[in-house]
């Protein structure tokens, strides 16, 4: 391109010094207003027209907030969102798993396993999962795998007392060494901190992971471990101190039997984090009327689901129970989006979970609320 000092010259050899003014000015006004009118005018187009969605997100956006667009939410448009979960949760879940260590403060190893999406979309809130005395995180694959496929980043824990062991035919059990160190909560807070460390599973999507949305999770023993950080326990027990502020919604299956007379209580003044239990029916521990605590009877003969997920022993399957706990997932994945995505809608679709007859299974879903 040419610049003003070339083109005065070429002007005026054909018509004339006056008229190379004349044209040298004109030009210079005319690029002066395109300037000015044309990236005004690409704005507006972009704008009204809608031709460059990355653009106009980029204007006040911060990246780590960019969403990006799930066609299966197009799929599913006018779908039961129970439906839709319970349904995925049956076959194999579109989620991927890792093993992750990192080196606590106290200088032990915090061995976890981790489920995140087969494909990430939007940013996801991160789940704490607290395994059952003995279990190992990879115990919950179909657990923490179907949790991880509705959108949501779960680093499940190690038990330590989880000792691998080899039976005289060569295959490998797990069993149970109660003299080992159990998870506690410093544990679970710790890996809250680290979450951007375990995201770096992701890569370049690192920064979906949303650790300012925490929801826990927990089965057996670590019910009560997960419970604990939301602000809930045994009556018998101090609640209130071993909350976790950030800790938004708690959702446990089949916690251990309480000593008796002993119920499960908030016990924090501002009503701590949404709780949801689940487990078979008649089989749960009792709450303190009043308490808020939400329960969700499943047709289920074991707490293990016939030994789906948390199985350190090494007694053989007698009873599996996919659709039960496809269902408790289901239930699950709405509370949390209720809870930490804050999706209103949601809450109308859990509460009227109460005697919904749900295809595969033997019984209806009977839910409460203390």
């Amino acid at each position: 391109m040419m610049d003003d000092e070339t083109l005065n010259t070429i002007t005026s050899k054909s018509t004339g010094e006056t008229a190379a003014e004349y044209t040298s000015c004109s030009l210079r006004r005319r690029d002066m207003m395109r300037g000015l009118v044309w990236p005004g005018v690409c704005a507006a187009g972009l704008s009204s027209f809608g031709a460059s969605s990355a653009w106009s997100q980029s204007r006040g956006t911060p990246k780590n907030t960019e969403r990006g667009f799930n066609p299966m939410t197009w799929l599913n448009r006018g779908r039961d969102s129970f439906e839709i979960v319970y349904e995925a949760s049956t076959g194999v879940v579109a989620a991927r798993m890792r093993d992750f260590s990192i080196r606590a403060p106290d200088g032990n190893m915090c061995h976890t396993r981790i489920a995140y999406p087969v494909t990430v979309f939007d940013r996801m809130p991160l789940i704490i999962f607290c395994p059952d005395a003995g279990c190992k995180g990879a115990m919950y694959d179909p657990l923490i795998g179907a949790l991880a496929a509705s959108g949501y980043f779960v680093i499940a824990l190690d038990d330590s007392r989880a000792v691998a062991l080899k039976a005289g035919d060569g295959t490998k059990l797990i069993a149970n060494s109660p003299q080992l160190r159990p998870p506690n909560l410093a544990e679970a807070r710790f890996l809250i901190d680290m979450s951007s460390e375990a995201a770096q599973v992701l890569g370049p999507r690192a920064n979906r992971v949303d650790a300012s949305r925490v929801g826990v999770a927990g089965h057996g023993e670590g019910a009560w471990m997960a419970l604990s950080l939301a602000g809930w326990g045994s009556s018998n027990s101090e609640v209130a101190n071993t909350r976790d502020g950030r800790v938004m919604a708690a959702f446990v299956l089949s916690p251990t039997p309480l000593e008796d007379n002993a119920r499960i209580v908030n016990g924090v003044p501002d009503g701590g984090a949404l709780a949801l239990l689940a487990g078979p029916q008649g089989a749960m521990p009792q709450a303190l009327p009043g308490c808020g605590l939400i329960a969700l009877s499943l047709p289920a003969r074991s707490s293990t689901f016939g030994g789906l997920i948390g199985n350190p022993t090494s007694s053989r399957r007698n009873v599996v129970e996919p659709k039960p706990l496809a269902a408790a997932v289901a239930a699950a994945s709405i509370f949390f989006d209720w809870g930490l995505k804050r999706q209103g809608d949601r809450k109308r679709t859990l509460l009227g979970l109460d005697g919904r007859v749900v295809e595969g299974l033997s019984q209806p879903l009977q839910l409460s609320r203390s």
